[in-house]
């Protein structure tokens, strides 16, 4: 997951000592069998390698160049 990708799926923490950071829970628990599982809707971050973000930094180093 990239920066950007964080920002947009965290929430912003309102209260607290850690107030203004960002958190998220990218899993569940199954409390009757007690095992985690990935949310569904974070489940298009799982991946096997990091091509996906290196293509995605080589483009954001490429518009940072541009402009």
């Amino acid at each position: 997951m990239s920066s950007s990708e964080f920002i947009k799926e965290a929430a912003q923490n309102k209260t607290g000592r850690n107030i203004g950071k960002r958190s998220i829970w990218l899993n569940g628990k199954n409390t009757k069998g007690k095992r985690e599982f990935i949310k569904p809707q974070f489940q298009k971050y799982v991946a096997k390698d990091f091509s996906r973000l290196l293509k995605e930094n080589a483009s954001n180093i490429d518009i940072t160049l541009k402009n």
